[in-house]
């Protein structure tokens, strides 16, 4: 049996995403393809179009065999620690073959290449990405200087680290080497619109553009055709009955919950540094909504992204992580979101190899399953808590009945 691997967010699943699926069946001839998936909250710091079960049925109705949920501290975490999670769950598992990731570059050997530079973090590219640092630089910007100073011009690949899809490939490539992961990894070059396009494109549009199409209240016959079939009969149900959400729909808890918090406590939270906290503590008298809120706490040194990160995380109450801890503490255990009919044995063959446990039923998990430690029940406890903080502010805006995560059943799809 033959399993890939592929670490997505399907915000929402498009025809990009499709191709993606179906490239990767072929190249590596698996049986089945694992899907990681972020859940309700995406990694640029703000909520998903739709929610995680929506976007579970979209993937399965697609091609997609399993899909389970990437924990919401990795899922909304930086490109490093958002790529270590993902990959740990998949390493824990000890049965997927392969990794397949999408990217602008679409060389393999150039993500092998810059991985063990990168990873390996050299004494000479170490001192000059510290240089570049103590002068001010972003991370991404000062790691990208510093690669080209240690490569030199002539050796660096073109755009590798300008786009998001490779610099989450590098991250996977370090995250396997980290594990000593035996899951070998591939690349397929991305299709269509760049990822930050915000324009409909032809047959392959970017998500962003989409999720704008959509906010913007375009009809769904316009931007339905950059969907496969059923993945847009899904999200056009879910449109229609219940709506969607974006940023600023979690404005006033944001502002409640940083109006009781003081700045030597909102330093806890997860891509918070002393200095957001004082922002975000001298600003809050112009607090108007949570997407002005963030180009107010933006600075050189904190990124747009970076700023809704923070914020998001003191939303969500999700603290710093411990540094860097093992495969199994990072990832340990695999929520089922849900499965197709025809994937059973595949679901046997996880149950019989996988060195942490599978949860389907996450309230039963945490009272009876004695193989997760207090982490784990932390983190579990986090999932729940961040569905529940995003279901609760749909509800509200659809007029819709509130659903308890605990109550959610996964999504089993037959055709």
């Amino acid at each position: 049996m033959k399993i890939a691997g592929i670490i997505a967010e399907y915000n929402p699943f498009h025809n990009g995403h499709l191709y993606h699926l179906e490239k990767t069946r072929r190249e590596t001839g698996a049986d089945y393809i694992v899907i990681v998936m972020s859940g309700d909250f995406t990694q640029r710091g703000a909520p998903a179009l739709a929610d995680k079960y929506v976007r579970t049925q979209m993937a399965l109705s697609c091609g997609a065999d399993l899909v389970m949920e990437l924990p919401a501290i990795h899922a909304t975490g930086s490109a490093p620690y958002f790529a270590r999670g993902a990959v740990a769950l998949l390493h824990n598992l000890q049965a997927v073959d392969y990794l397949c990731f999408g990217s602008e570059n679409g060389e393999m050997a150039d993500f092998d290449r810059i991985g063990r530079i990168l990873g390996q973090e050299l004494p000479t590219f170490r001192r000059s990405l510290r240089q570049y640092l103590s002068e001010g630089y972003t991370f991404p910007l000062a790691r990208h200087q510093a690669l080209a100073d240690y490569l030199g011009s002539s050796s660096f690949p073109n755009g590798l680290l300008d786009y998001p899809n490779n610099i989450l490939g590098l991250e996977y490539c370090i995250a396997l080497q980290e594990f000593a992961s035996p899951i070998q990894p591939l690349t397929i070059r991305r299709q269509g619109n760049s990822y930050h396009q915000t324009e409909l494109g032809e047959r392959y549009s970017s998500a962003a553009s989409i999720r704008q199409a959509v906010s913007q209240g375009i009809p769904f016959a316009d931007w339905s055709p950059h969907l496969p079939g059923p993945a847009a009969q899904t999200l056009g149900s879910l449109l229609q009955k219940r709506g969607w959400l974006q940023e600023n729909d979690f404005s006033l808890l944001l502002k409640y919950k940083c109006m009781e918090t003081p700045p030597e406590r909102l330093c806890r939270y997860f891509d918070v540094s002393k200095e957001m906290a004082n922002r975000i503590h001298n600003r809050l008298n112009s607090f108007t909504d949570l997407s002005d809120f963030i180009t107010q706490i933006k600075t050189r040194e904190i990124t747009y992204t970076r700023a809704a990160r923070g914020l998001l995380h003191i939303l969500l109450d999700l603290y710093q992580p411990p540094l860097r801890p093992s495969a199994q503490k990072t990832a340990p255990y695999a929520r089922i979101l849900g499965f197709h009919r025809e994937a059973a044995p595949l679901l046997a063959q996880l149950k019989k190899a996988s060195r942490i446990p599978l949860i389907s039923r996450p309230a039963k998990s945490l009272k009876n399953d004695r193989s997760l430690d207090q982490d784990a029940r932390t983190m579990l406890e986090q999932d729940i808590h961040a569905a529940n903080v995003y279901e609760s502010v749909l509800a509200h805006k659809s007029g819709t009945p509130f659903v308890h995560e605990n109550c959610r059943p996964i999504v089993y799809f037959d055709l």
